[in-house]
């Protein structure tokens, strides 16, 4: 193991955007309309979702209830599950920066040897999921483990245990892991000197007055928490010690909607990494286009980065970060199944429509018709003093559905739901969203 000094991290300093817009009522009205909507149709409990749109302002939404008798309210946190590994990704790369650690270190330089792992493993083939190594939340009988005895804290070393084969040699392939974070987590402790949680509170939300976000089992929360369903099941009851504390560094934390946008909003703004760190970030390697605790993908078009996250008992998220606007959006749910992807691509898909949208398609969305919509399958377009060249549909998933040179043509064939519409011009594409039903 590489001989450590005791460092003391310091903590980042940060200039802080304030969002002083009055977000647009109507569009917060849309916004709303979204996530009820979504609610009542997918039978959830309870969803908080957030927005900030830059030059607009910010926009926070609740609808449904945590339990009988109690709504859901803004300052109330949801599990974040696997949206922690982007605070666990950023960390890695602040010990970077202070040359603690370096990203191509190899395992052993910090750890002991574990069954199944490759101490030649480099930081940086974990946090961007190359490391070849098998996920222990895989493993036969997890979640019955976890249940067994749900008081019980497990640590990262008991869990890597856990490891079984390796998948592939590490850097020759990708495969998302948790088992790489949990190892990370281990990696920031033995570099620092410090426990995660320490390192966690004073090198990010401290400084970024995240102070409704904490690391569950290693930190007490101070505020409500939704409780959380699975299978229609209230599982309050039981403790989720053994859970949060196996998901450590890759899913035990814990959030508002509000200070998740607020989070990304100070990252993507250069606030949090310098230009280096934040390039090896966001270097998207292998099949997921995965960068160090955050992804790209394309959706409805549009380049996004992104990450979802899903825990036992349970709670859904997912972060989204429009990089053509700037717009985040952030999606909690109290409830599994949750389906927070397609809700925030929903919301991004009302923002971008907006008449209060791109200044560019404003005066054209004015005088549009997009007709009926609501449709049970027949749809008309039309764009004055426009020839639309080309119309493409494509589901709340992302994925091109249907292409066609007409302005009128039939979704009949299609499932109910939510499409986005795309038509070029000799203007340029404009956006609208339909419902089936």
């Amino acid at each position: 193991m590489k001989k450590k000094c005791s460092v003391l991290v310091t903590l980042l300093c940060f200039t802080f955007i304030v969002n002083a817009q009055t977000f647009d009522p109507i569009l917060a009205k849309k916004l709303q309309n979204n996530i009820d909507s979504f609610r009542t149709v997918n039978n959830l409990k309870g969803i908080s979702a957030s927005v900030i749109y830059p030059g607009k302002g910010t926009w926070k939404g609740v609808t449904g209830i945590s339990h009988a008798g109690t709504p859901i309210t803004s300052d109330m946190l949801f599990g974040i599950a696997s949206n922690t590994k982007l605070f666990t990704g950023v960390l890695l790369l602040k010990l970077a920066e202070n040359n603690i650690i370096h990203l191509d270190d190899s395992l052993h330089q910090y750890l002991p040897t574990f069954k199944n792992i490759d101490s030649n493993i480099t930081i940086r083939q974990l946090l961007n999921h190359t490391s070849g190594l098998a996920d222990v939340t895989s493993v036969p009988g997890y979640p019955d483990s976890m249940l067994a005895n749900p008081n019980r804290v497990f640590t990262a070393s008991e869990m890597l245990a856990w490891a079984g084969t390796p998948l592939f040699s590490a850097g020759t392939s990708w495969n998302y892991c948790n088992t790489n974070y949990l190892l990370a987590g281990l990696i920031a402790e033995s570099a620092s000197k410090q426990s995660y949680g320490k390192l966690l509170r004073d090198s990010i939300l401290t400084p970024l007055q995240l102070d409704s976000t904490f690391l569950d089992v290693y930190e007490t929360i101070l505020y409500p928490v939704a409780h959380p369903w699975q299978a229609g099941v209230d599982k309050n009851a039981i403790p989720r010690t053994s859970v949060n504390s196996a998901a450590w560094a890759a899913g035990a934390m814990y959030a508002t909607s509000g200070e998740m946008v607020q989070w990304y909003q100070a990252l993507m703004n250069g606030q949090v990494l310098n230009s280096k760190s934040f390039n090896e970030l966001t270097t998207f390697v292998g099949s997921g286009n995965y960068g160090m605790g955050i992804s790209k993908a394309t959706i409805i078009g549009r380049t996004i980065w992104q990450h979802g996250g899903t825990i036992w008992g349970g709670y859904n998220s997912f972060m989204l970060y429009d990089t053509a606007t700037g717009i985040i959006i952030c999606v909690l749910i109290n409830q599994l199944p949750g389906q927070a992807n397609q809700l925030s691509i929903q919301l991004l898909s009302t923002l971008i429509n907006s008449s209060v949208g791109f200044s560019e398609s404003t005066s054209i969305k004015k005088h549009m018709m997009v007709y009926p919509n609501p449709t049970n399958g027949l749809i008309q377009i039309e764009i004055p003093n426009q020839t639309i060249h080309d119309i493409k549909v494509y589901d709340l998933q992302g994925k091109l559905v249907a292409e066609t040179s007409e302005s009128q043509f039939n979704l009949s064939n299609y499932m109910n739901g939510t499409y986005l519409i795309k038509a070029q011009t000799e203007q340029g594409i404009y956006n609208y969203q339909i419902i089936k039903q």
